[in-house]
């Protein structure tokens, strides 16, 4: 009788267990969050691409409204700072809970706060001229980045209606134009005052910003007008960043002949420490999954790459790490930035299109990422099977990319300088690893490593480390 009171018992957890599993996929929830990312591409529009200006002076803004599977509001007409990237668009990231999520209002929306693009709904009149019109589907996971690709329309003549919605629900907004230009302001012993290049980033009260590419003349910049008081972060290589306040009122009185003149103190230059060690006091080695207890300790690459051996016919996982040593830096010194340089002489070819799914309106990001490694290890025994141990929270992502310079610069700082987190560790830094992330999905990357040999005296490849720092 225990016996069949027993197997009963179990009859009906195992049922109940099932149940609460296949809610759990249904809903698609996960813990913690994720980021997404969203892009437009304007290519295929013909003329109508036309509409973006050639300049960095004006500002874009998206705005989107995301509810979760049960219709649960996430983000209710959020606006997200928009960059021309090429022909078309890149959002910033924007963090969002994980889960499945729907996207239910996305609208490209120009300074005067005008629509230009915007996705059509379903069962709308121009819906049929889209592949996916919304809602769309889209899945964030935990600590990852999502692009999402949403088909976009030229406004133009049509009507809210055209596009399914009662209204564009957007004010339109009289933009404010003002005319600025940044110089540094050099001490007594310096020549008069240079203009110079910079990054200047608008803020209004309600969060509304926007970050511009100063030239080195006077720029003609257009913002979202309606506020009262701006502030202005502005920032260049080099030098501390500044935090201003300018007043609506002294934006307009600003003239093409008489523009705001943003000085950068020259006293407020960071100190340089650049660190770039050759094969003798270089330490950097390559590690792999096909020779796992094999230490590459003089590899002239060092790259995070996934590509197939000729000869096994299978796919070989190449990871790299390397270490700068810091014993040069002052001990009183503050880090305030770090950028790695890394030169490559031929790319590793791939596919742009490999990253356009049969969902083009969730693409998970893939590219690499470096990591902080937290265990001694030696250049000339390190393998992939004795590789150090990583921590991921303060992880510096690097994307794929197409340029038409071999050398790239990446901002570093988070794995020396840490941000806070949950469990409050001071983890120590033993160097980098770099890695392709989340999976490997496409070939990688593949720099030069401190062992690469030199082409000329003038033209060294080797990885370099600048630490930008100020002293007590």
């Amino acid at each position: 009788m225990k016996t069949f009171n027993r197997l009963i018992s179990i009859a009906l957890i195992v049922p109940m267990f099932i149940f609460a599993i296949s809610c759990e996929k249904k809903s698609g929830n996960f813990d913690g969050t994720g980021k997404a990312e969203f892009s437009i591409s304007t290519a295929d529009m013909g003329a109508k691409s036309d509409s973006i200006p050639d300049t960095t002076a004006y500002s874009y803004q998206l705005m989107v409204s995301v509810v979760d599977l049960e219709g649960n509001a996430v983000l209710t007409d959020k606006l997200i700072p928009l960059y021309v990237f090429g022909t078309g668009f890149l959002s910033e990231n924007i963090e969002l809970p994980a889960g499945n999520l729907k996207l239910t209002k996305f609208m490209v929306i120009n300074a005067s706060g005008e629509v230009i693009y915007a996705s059509p709904l379903e069962g709308s009149p121009l819906a049929y001229l889209v592949n996916d019109p919304l809602p769309v589907t889209f899945t964030i996971k935990p600590d990852q980045v999502t692009k999402i690709l949403p088909e976009v329309l030229f406004v133009g003549e049509h009507t809210p209606g055209d596009f399914g919605y009662a209204s564009f629900g957007v004010q339109i907004i009289k933009p404010l134009h003002f005319w600025t230009m940044c110089v540094l302001d050099p001490s007594p012993l310096m020549p008069p005052i240079v203009i110079t290049t910079a990054k200047l980033t608008v803020v209004a009260p309600d969060g509304w910003h926007y970050t511009f590419n100063l030239k080195a003349e006077v720029n003609h910049i257009i913002i979202r007008g309606g506020y009262q008081l701006y502030t202005f972060i502005l920032e260049k290589e080099g030098y501390m960043t500044q935090k201003l306040e300018f007043s609506a009122r002294e934006l307009e009185a600003t003239t093409r002949d008489n523009p705001l003149i943003l000085s950068i103190n020259w006293n407020s230059q960071l100190r340089k420490l650049v660190l770039q060690p050759g094969p003798e006091k270089g330490k950097d080695a390559m590690i792999s999954n096909l020779d796992p207890d094999k230490n590459f300790g003089d590899h002239k690459y060092f790259e995070a790459t996934f590509l197939s051996e000729p000869v096994l016919t299978v796919m070989r996982s190449n990871r790299s790490l390397i270490w700068f040593n810091p014993d040069s830096l002052p001990e009183s010194a503050t880090i305030r930035k770090v950028i790695l340089q890394l030169t490559y002489d031929i790319p590793v070819p791939f596919d742009p299109s490999q990253f356009t799914s049969a969902d083009p309106a969730s693409v998970l990001w893939c590219g690499a990422v470096f990591q902080q490694i937290v265990e001694p290890w030696e250049e000339y025994k390190v393998t992939w099977n004795s590789q150090p141990k990583t921590i991921t929270y303060n992880q510096v992502y690097l994307s794929p990319f197409i340029r038409n310079t071999n050398v790239i610069q990446v901002d570093v700082t988070r794995l020396f300088v840490q941000p806070i987190n949950t469990d409050q560790v001071t983890y120590p830094n033993y160097g980098m690893l770099f890695r392709l992330w989340p999976t490997d999905r496409f070939p990688g990357f593949r720099f030069a490593s401190s062992d690469y040999p030199l082409a000329t005296t003038f033209s060294k490849m080797w990885p370099a480390l600048t630490i930008y720092y100020t002293l007590p």
